[in-house]
């Protein structure tokens, strides 16, 4: 069966738009929301509340399944979000009967998502929820297609949406669901969405014992249940309704890592059976390590960071000033979707995490073309509409025609947003701790554990992360990878400097007083601290650590360009610097995932060195709790805060943030399987 669903998701339609269609709604008398693309309601203003607890909470067991929770997480999927009603709800329920120290992970997929204007209005309703409602209006994502990660309760509860149709939804996902609210409009007016394939992704992402339940009898839901291999049953409906339809996977499934490898099992994220996480290690305290172990302590576990260096953030995280400039792409890929999700999960979190704006300024940014491709690239963006208004659109700037605005975007101070992430009270930092040496501790009694060891100490951990960028080769646990450091200096120059040599040459000093990040060759971001921060040099294999007068040319020129100044505006004396290393991947894609065996990878899956298109669901390697999060080059800002929660999903066994494509793209194996297809082209015919 799982290899019958091969296609991803974007096999399914090519997506020209990452803009949705907004919902059509009218509002009753009573307040309640109506569709009128489907003609039916989102639910009874009188018996809404009690309707989902009857239909989804009691139909499912999940008081009973929840007050005797044995594992670390509970998994709720679900077709249609609408307002948010069952979410709501199962979140309520779950506070209040579930062990304090579990965590409720809910999906949902959602066609015509609603605005948070829309939420808003249909929410007022039920005072009862206003508690959960308002945190979940608060966090609810901008409206673009693909998959958000929302993390509520201090991190108590994890919501994961797919906007988009529900087959692509279901077909991304790598996740084990525990119950099923099969909910949505009623099937007679909605059939497009019952589809074959969602049934077998519903079976796909389901194990023994997974249960369903559905408002509706319809005959198109019981047949799609009862063909992927569900008992289903009919009981009796709510309220005044006959019927409803309940089921259960009593058959026994394959193994999580084979349901999930869709005949790519070489791209293995998941263990065979789930070690308990007591203690993680995550090498390095820059932004790839300290968004992982935030990710994994705001979960509730313990984690222990090893920096080599004196302080945290000390090699190119350390920079004074970072913006966010995502670089999105006038098509559709796994690559862009992976930077377009990154985003918008970062813009979300600085926000969260820096209500007081202390280090975090979304003040907006302005992309400027370089050339006159680039400029009817922009203009082939903005005309036919690919991303929503709310995160590109163009910038109204006169003197800068032809630009982009990004109005989520803005400047980071990193060190101070590292200290903040691993300030958890569940981390523990270790400074001048190089990690020297890694091994796997085998016992007959115990899962395997690492073992590793510093110049000044050593401990037991039962999971460790690699997060140590350019200095990942040096450990003999990694695999190969193709990325190399690229030389970087940033510039910075006294703001009244500044202003004082544009008045020299009779140039206004507004030109200097920016409110957005200015990007084309290089960026500069407005001033923080009394100092204007601009650059960046990229120079492949040089390994001169010292500032240098000449670079700083090159960037004086890079922000001379960017304020339209003339050339020789400022002195490159008056210019203070800093020189650090990015960790680039030639793909342009970040190196995060389980690290596995470059040996047995060659030698299990040398079928694809004959035929690239050879599929497997057979897992060969067990992954032993090792990881990697490195590669992230000029774009860390943006991509460390999604990677770090998606490894923490891998480490936890709960539902990945990420779409089954876009992990493939990121896999630490990838290199090793697209070497292996590639020698096909030089067999002997």
């Amino acid at each position: 069966m799982y290899q019958r669903l091969l296609s991803s998701s974007r096999a399914l339609s090519v997506l020209t738009s990452y803009q949705l269609e907004k919902p059509s709604l009218s509002w009753g008398d009573d307040g309640a929301p109506h569709s009128n693309q489907f003609d039916d309601v989102y639910f009874d203003k009188e018996s809404g509340l009690e309707e989902t607890r009857y239909v989804f909470l009691h139909n499912n067991h999940l008081a009973e399944r929840w007050k005797s929770l044995k594992k670390n997480a509970f998994v709720i999927a679900e077709t249609g979000f609408g307002t948010g009603l069952n979410f709501l709800c199962a979140w309520q329920d779950f506070l209040a009967e579930a062990p304090s120290d579990k965590q409720l992970h809910f999906i949902s997929v959602e066609k015509y998502p609603l605005t948070k204007g829309m939420l808003i209005d249909a929410l007022k309703m039920w005072p009862s929820l206003s508690h959960f409602s308002q945190q979940l209006i608060e966090a609810y994502p901008e409206i673009c297609h693909g998959m958000h990660r929302v993390e509520l309760e201090q991190g108590k509860i994890q919501l994961t949406l797919w906007f988009g149709e529900a087959e692509e939804g279901f077909a991304a996902l790598n996740a084990d669901v525990d119950a099923w609210f099969l909910d949505g409009f009623a099937p007679s007016k909605n059939p497009e969405m019952w589809t074959d394939n969602l049934f077998k992704h519903i079976h796909r992402l389901s194990h023994q014992g997974t249960t369903c339940a559905t408002f509706t009898a319809a005959g198109i839901v019981r047949r799609g249940l009862q063909s992927v291999g569900f008992d289903v049953k009919k009981v009796k409906g709510f309220g005044q309704k006959r019927e409803m339809v309940v089921a259960e996977l009593k058959q026994p499934t394959a193994a999580l890592s084979e349901r999930m490898s869709q005949g790519q099992s070489w791209f293995n994220l998941r263990q065979e059976k789930q070690t308990e996480v007591t203690h993680v290690l995550v090498v390095g305290a820059g932004l790839a390590g300290a968004n992982t172990a935030y990710a994994l302590a705001s979960q509730g576990i313990n984690v222990t960071v090893w920096e080599q260096g004196d302080h945290i953030a000390c090699g190119a995280s350390g920079n004074p000033q970072g913006m966010l400039y995502p670089k999105l792409a006038s098509q559709d890929t796994p690559v862009n979707r992976f930077y377009l999700s990154a985003y918008l999960h970062a813009t979300r979190l600085y926000s969260i995490l820096d209500k007081q704006k202390a280090f975090w300024d979304q003040c907006g940014l302005i992309q400027i073309p370089k050339n006159e491709k680039e400029t009817e690239r922009f203009e082939k963006l903005i005309n036919e509409k690919r991303y929503p208004e709310t995160i590109l659109r163009a910038a109204e700037d006169n003197d800068r025609e032809g630009s982009l605005l990004l109005p989520l975007s803005g400047w980071v101070v990193l060190t101070q947003l590292c200290e903040k992430l691993l300030s958890h009270k569940n981390i523990k930092v270790s400074l001048n701790t190089r990690l020297e040496s890694l091994s796997q501790i085998h016992s007959a009694s115990q899962p395997i554990s690492w073992e590793a060891i510093s110049s000044n100490q050593q401990a037991c951990f039962s999971h460790v992360v690699l997060c140590t960028a350019n200095d990942t080769e040096a450990l003999d646990v990694a695999p190969n990878t193709p990325a190399h450091p690229i030389r970087g200096q940033v510039s910075f120059i006294d703001i009244e400097k500044a202003q004082a040599a544009c008045k020299a040459i009779g140039e206004s000093d507004y030109k200097i007083d920016i409110n957005k990040v200015l990007c084309e060759f290089g960026y500069v971001s407005p001033s923080i601290n009394g100092l204007l921060h601009f650059g960046s040099t990229y120079d492949l294999k040089d390994h001169d650590d010292q500032v240098r007068d000449e670079d700083h040319k090159r960037n004086l020129a890079i922000l001379e360009r960017l304020l339209l100044l003339p050339k020789g505006t400022f002195d490159s004396k008056e210019c203070g610097g800093r020189v650090s290393y990015r960790c680039a991947v030639p793909d342009y894609t970040p190196i995060v995932g389980p690290v596995q065996s470059d040996k047995v990878c060659q030698q299990a899956y040398a079928a694809l060195s004959k035929n690239a298109k050879w599929r497997s669901d057979k897992v060969i390697e067990p992954i032993n709790q090792l990881y990697m999060n490195i590669g992230h080059g000029s774009r860390g800002l943006i991509s460390t805060p999604l990677s770090g929660s998606y490894i923490a999903s891998l480490i936890l066994g709960t539902p990945s943030p990420l779409e089954q494509d876009i992990s493939h793209k990121l896999h630490p194996s990838r290199f090793i399987i697209r070497d292996l297809k590639r020698s096909q082209n030089n067999q002997p015919h």
